[in-house]
């Protein structure tokens, strides 16, 4: 639980190497944002608290994929880890991070990414929001 679900950012960011990329999202009438872009298949259920200052999404590297459309990225470094590799991406100004498998291609340049909805999780100040 402490991998796959963190209580708080700090730990989701700790654990893991990669650690879990933790980005500000915005909430409007249930649906999650990133950068003005709504995450496909992340219904949001429970409400913040009124009183929270920064909203965040949290999704581990292993959970966060290469896609035909989604998030515009430029790939900005590929590194290899044997198994899998490490692959840097930017969304504006915003550092994403995912694993590709050895085989998988990945694109130079220009790419879209996908967060896997059942493993990206909200937080508010820092905490997760069940």
């Amino acid at each position: 639980e402490l991998f796959e679900k963190p209580r708080h950012v700090f730990v989701g960011h700790f654990i893991g190497s990669p650690g879990m990329n933790v980005l500000p999202c915005a909430i409007d009438n249930g649906a999650v944002s990133f950068a003005g872009i709504k995450i496909t298949g992340l219904p949001f259920k429970s409400t913040p608290p009124p009183e929270a200052v920064k909203l965040a999404i949290g999704i581990r590297p292993e959970f966060v994929s290469l896609a035909h459309e989604g998030i515009p990225v430029e790939i900005t470094n590929v590194s290899d880890a044997g198994r899998y590799r490490i692959v840097e991406v930017r969304h504006s100004h915003y550092r994403v991070h995912l694993l590709a498998r050895e085989k998988e291609t990945i694109p130079s340049g220009a790419a879209h990414i996908r967060f896997d909805p059942a493993h990206t999780h909200v937080y508010a100040d820092g905490w997760l929001v069940d």
